[in-house]
């Protein structure tokens, strides 16, 4: 396609030389004596260059370039002009031209000027283009991410707001400005945002937070990353805060919990209502046991009363004398007054022995609050194996050696019972395949705690047959599991592990041996 050149200048020796260089280069030249031919040129030709004098008689070739890059900001300008003023020299380099020409004229240099105008004009329009495109895959990619994207300038003013945070908390681009940062802020309640962000800015390093926040929509669940990006060459950076809905889920996280855990309550189950049963049986044989013997008393009872009443006519005393040695005998109150106390106790031994399952199960079994408390682990663990003691109790015996010296943990006391449980069920089952193997008679399981470097230091160890090297790296991979179809969800070593260390920043680790055993050692913070 042709190239049209428009040309002003109010020399018509100008108009000639110049029209004649660029016609022979190929150009299409359009031609005028003032400003105001120019403009109706313009407004009704399509221009791809204009070529101006500065001085001209009515109109300087200034009102021009303004008039141009007002209402044709895409056209290029080159000036063709004498220039004996410096203050006209600088206004033309400042405003904004492609390239001059000094008079008189030189073909070649005219020629090279306005092919370096058009072709870096062209450049400038591919670039142009190329930044909207740019620009528009940007916002495209902001608009389809799942979370909310907010970013604020070097002021902490509000800069851009993607699709998601617009559904979310409204039209954020009318809060643009000084100040709407805080304003946003104030609006959502989150007072804390204000502080990361300074922290952010302050230390270079980012945060993460979560939060509960109202919406139209209801109430929910955020977590918050508060990050520096870069935003120019000169290594000015701005602060970029991802909103992430959890909502969803942390409500399948804490719903799968659950399950698992009613998963571990149901197979203990059976283990809980022997473990109670047994105690329940003899207490109940006792109390009947004391109910004849309570029947016994009474009959040699009611014959020292009617002996007492008697008493008085001393022909009957020889004949009652026999019938309440009869009765005495009857009755066997040597061997009653042996066995009452011990019977009673028993009674009150098995009571308490079903009182302490309850107990621990409850405390198992409650399911906690979701604020971090002060729990005595050693209490804790106890607790777990009561309630899992009949599934270790045929094949294992188990020790413990809790210290003294452990402080209270801060921690979600229901979350970590669960963890113990796993461990501790998971110890049982490893042993049982080596007493069915034939490798002993009874294993052993080992439950210790411990004070070291700050941190409370749980240790399961048992003498099972360990993890094979082939399995070791997915064991804390959900759904994973060795165990049989219906026995096992595969979610018990990976809720453990989110547990201890997403939950409470501890860790967990796993030192194992094939046909030795396994020890789980969990770690959590104190402070």
């Amino acid at each position: 396609m042709e190239t049209t050149i428009l040309l002003i200048d109010d020399d018509e020796s100008i108009r000639k030389l110049l029209g004649a260089v660029l016609r022979g280069a190929g150009y299409q030249v359009l031609v005028g004596d003032s400003v105001a031919e120019g403009r109706s040129i313009l407004n009704q030709r399509q221009v791809d260059l204009l070529v101006t004098d500065i001085n001209m008689p009515e109109e300087s070739g200034f009102v021009l370039i303004d008039h141009v890059k007002r209402y044709y900001p895409r056209l290029p300008i080159v000036v063709a002009t004498v220039i004996d003023n410096i203050t006209e020299a600088q206004q033309v380099l400042e405003s904004g031209v492609y390239g001059y020409l000094v008079k008189p004229f030189n073909k070649n240099l005219v020629l090279i000027t306005v092919a370096n105008a058009l072709r870096l004009h062209e450049l400038e329009s591919q670039q142009q283009a190329s930044r909207l495109a740019l620009e528009h895959e940007h916002r495209a990619i902001m608009d389809n991410l799942p979370m909310g994207l907010l970013v604020l300038g070097r002021d902490m003013e509000l800069v851009e707001a993607n699709k998601r945070m617009r559904s979310w908390f409204g039209p954020l681009s009318e809060q643009s400005g000084p100040g709407s940062f805080l304003a946003f802020v104030k609006g959502l309640q989150a007072d804390y945002l204000p502080a990361a962000v300074s922290g952010v800015l302050g230390s270079g390093e980012g945060r993460r937070l979560q939060a509960q926040l109202e919406l139209t929509r209801g109430t929910r669940m955020f977590q918050i990353t508060v990050d520096l990006i870069p935003t120019d060459a000169a290594g000015n950076k701005s602060v970029i805060i991802m909103f992430e809905d959890q909502t969803e889920a942390l409500t399948l996280e804490r719903e799968l919990r659950q399950a698992q855990k009613l998963e571990a309550i149901g197979q203990l189950a059976a283990g809980i209502a022997h473990e109670i049963n047994t105690p329940v049986q003899y207490v109940g044989d006792n109390i009947r046991f004391l109910a004849d013997s309570f029947t016994a008393l009474l009959s040699v009872l009611q014959g020292y009363e009617e002996f007492f009443q008697a008493a008085q006519d001393i022909e009957a005393k020889n004949t009652w004398q026999d019938a309440i040695e009869s009765l005495r005998q009857d009755a066997d109150l040597d061997f009653l007054r042996e066995e009452i106390p011990v019977t009673a106790q028993q009674s009150l031994d098995g009571v308490g022995r079903v009182s302490n399952i309850v107990r621990a199960m409850k405390e198992f079994s409650h399911p906690g609050s979701t604020e971090k408390v002060q729990v005595d682990i050693n209490k804790a663990l106890q607790s777990t194996i009561t309630v899992s003691r009949n599934e270790w109790k045929y094949g294992a015996d188990l020790e413990t050696d809790f210290t003294d010296d452990l402080p209270p943990v801060s921690c979600l006391p229901a979350e970590l019972n669960q963890v113990f449980l796993n461990l501790i069920v998971n110890a049982a089952h490893a042993i049982d395949a080596r007493v069915k193997n034939g490798d002993f008679v009874k294993g052993r399981i080992r439950i210790s705690t411990r004070v070291e470097e700050g941190q409370a230091v749980i240790e399961v160890a048992d003498n099972g047959t360990g993890i094979p090297e082939s399995i070791r790296y997915r064991i804390y991979d959900p759904f994973f599991t060795t165990k049989g179809v219906g026995k096992g969800t595969g979610q018990g070593l990976a809720i453990a592990r989110d547990i201890v260390v997403e939950k409470h920043g501890g860790t967990i680790n796993c030192q194992t041996r094939e046909g030795e055993g396994t020890t789980f050692t969990i770690s959590l913070p104190l402070v």
